[in-house]
């Protein structure tokens, strides 16, 4: 068999799959199927709708976040005026909140999949509607997460027992992707001109009692006889949602492939993904092609065991109907009972495996996916350096230095607007802007010039007033003076430094110097005369206190070495 003719899917996970954890897994894999977080389709909604109530009122009177009345109490009549509208107006905003992020340079983001979470017909319609103009490759509804976020607002894994309410839903969503198709030829970033947007769902196999298999072959048979929907993403495993964290629900409720093998046999007219406990790109091939099949880069060793820790003794097995393949399986002899054992033969209809926690954890061992999985020549970066830099370069453009400019204003965004600099570095990142920028001694501009001293006296902003009893008081709606105060002068909050770094905690995982450039890039990201150089600038100073050799030496290749890599909790 050749390899390409499976996908490869990296699952969306929440407050990680964020813009900056997509653009780095891009620069490991240009092939790769990566997933936004859910985006909340009523956010969606609410966001057009503020836009259209702004653009209705005086200058004076417009609020961006305020509207007379919340999305929850908002007539039915105005939410369908929205849906209905002919041309969904793809405000920058709307584009933020839809997690898009377009081409830099040679690193595009597709294939991308956005998915949603929704309990509306209505909104989730008009999220596809904005999806598709965004220029997404798919879209998804999340049926199966059991965060608090999502249960308790009846979406996620609370669908799969309002089956009814999930039907409406994914109905809608194929009516409109199937009309924007034909209405909207091209988006922002769309590749596919006129072709219908694909939709798909993510679900688990039971929830709480509801775990039977003729009850997910009961509610796949529902999407796909009154929805139209044909694809699935199958997480290997039961939810609960009441009495486990999210966190338990991914590691406690035993994997069962066995389970959706057999739903894949059950339903031939549909394509499967199936997801969870992926230990590493070996294993993940082997489940997608089968473990019988053999490719010419494997080696000719005629070993049993599979790199992944797996075993391959699975004679016979094509159906997950053999009795070592029930859970509890004795055979596997891992965790909860649980079952990984790639069939010999995979199902004509699996399109492929998706990996979360291997990505997020190890996003090191995703270097080699172009090549191993899908038989490229070569992969888009050849070490850690190499990707570190171009990582560091995409962070300098959306998230530049705030160290040498007058702009009172917080980064608290990606920074859409050039920031104008009054001088080429300062004494901090002299060292690693001092060449590129040209800056001599006379032109850096010291740290104490650019931070207020936290000891100093507090000075009196020209937007205070002072009232009769002698005590300074502010203007109502000057944001920005209260902004400035409450981050002390980092003008680059908190929340953005670590949502750009996050990305790169588990680069070096399993070499040596790990805890010590994470520490760093901690220390670092805290450091309020430090952080207004920009994350870009803080990830290149951890940078140096590893070694050489570990950001040089080249991506380890799969299918040569041994894995005994588990998914942490």
């Amino acid at each position: 068999m050749n390899l390409g003719q499976k996908e490869f899917h990296i699952a969306p996970m929440i407050d990680v799959s964020t813009v900056e954890f997509r653009y780095f897994t891009r620069l490991l894999t240009k092939r790769a199927v990566i997933w936004t977080q859910m985006i909340v389709a009523e956010t969606l909604v609410h966001r057009s709708r503020i836009h259209h109530q702004n653009k209705k009122l005086p200058r004076k009177e417009r609020s961006s976040c305020e509207l007379p009345s919340s999305p929850s109490t908002t007539s039915s009549s105005s939410s369908s005026s929205i849906e209905e509208e002919d041309e969904i107006e793809l405000t920058e905003d709307l584009i933020k909140h839809c997690g898009w992020w377009d081409a830099h340079g040679n690193v595009s983001p597709h294939p991308t999949i956005c998915q949603i979470g929704s309990n509306s017909p209505a909104e989730s319609a008009f999220a596809t509607r904005v999806v598709a103009k965004c220029g997404y490759d798919s879209i998804d509804l999340n049926c199966e997460c059991p965060s608090d976020r999502v249960a308790g607002r009846c979406f996620g894994a609370a669908l799969m027992k309002d089956q009814d309410t999930a039907v409406d839903i994914v109905s809608s969503m194929v009516r409109t992707a199937a009309a924007s198709s034909s209405s909207q030829s091209t988006g922002i970033g769309n590749n596919n001109n006129n072709k219908k947007l694909p939709v798909s769902v993510k679900t688990r196999i039971g929830v709480d009692d509801d775990d039977s298999f003729e009850f997910i072959a009961n509610f796949v048979q529902r999407l796909v006889d009154e929805a139209g929907c044909t694809k699935f993403v199958i997480h290997a495993r039961k939810v609960y949602m009441q009495g486990l964290s999210p966190a338990q629900n991914r590691d406690v409720p035993p994997l069962d492939y066995p389970r959706v093998f057999r739903l894949m046999n059950k339903f031939p007219q549909c394509s499967f993904l199936i997801n969870g406990g992926m230990k590493s790109l070996d294993h993940a091939r082997k489940v997608a092609f089968g473990s019988n099949v053999k490719f010419d880069d494997e080696c000719e060793s005629g070993e049993n065991e599979s790199e992944s820790g797996i075993s391959n003794d699975v004679t016979g097995r094509n159906n997950g109907d053999d009795d070592h393949d029930v859970v509890p399986c004795q055979k596997c002899n891992l965790p909860q009972g649980s079952c990984l054992n790639p069939p010999s033969i995979a199902p004509p209809n699996l399109r492929g495996v998706m990996v979360a926690r291997l990505a997020r954890d190890r996003p090191a061992d995703l270097a080699d996916v172009d090549r191993y999985f899908y038989g490229e020549a070569s992969n888009p970066c050849k070490n850690r350096r190499e990707l570190m830099e171009r990582y560091i370069s995409f962070l300098e453009r959306v998230y530049p230095r705030r160290c040498c400019d007058d702009d009172q204003t917080n980064t608290l965004e990606r920074v859409l607007t050039p920031i104008v600099h009054t001088r080429p570095c300062c004494n901090i990142c002299r060292e690693f802007r001092g060449q590129n920028y040209g800056a001599s001694d006379g032109d850096i501009i010291a740290p104490s010039e650019i931070v207020p001293n936290e000891k100093s006296p507090k000075k009196v902003q020209p937007s205070e007033r002072v009232s009769n009893d002698g005590k300074p008081q502010r203007k109502q709606g000057n944001k920005r003076a209260r902004r400035h105060a409450k981050y002390d002068g980092a003008k680059i909050v908190t929340r953005i430094v670590d949502r750009a770094l996050q990305p790169t905690w588990g680069i070096l995982a399993g070499e040596p110097g790990k805890n010590v450039f994470r520490r760093m890039s901690h220390e670092l990201s805290r450091d309020k005369t430090v952080r207004n150089c920009g994350p870009g600038y803080i990830l290149w100073k951890a940078m140096k206190s590893v070694s050489d050799d570990v950001w040089d030496k080249p991506f380890e290749l799969s299918g040569g070495k041994s894995s005994t890599y588990y998914p942490t909790k």
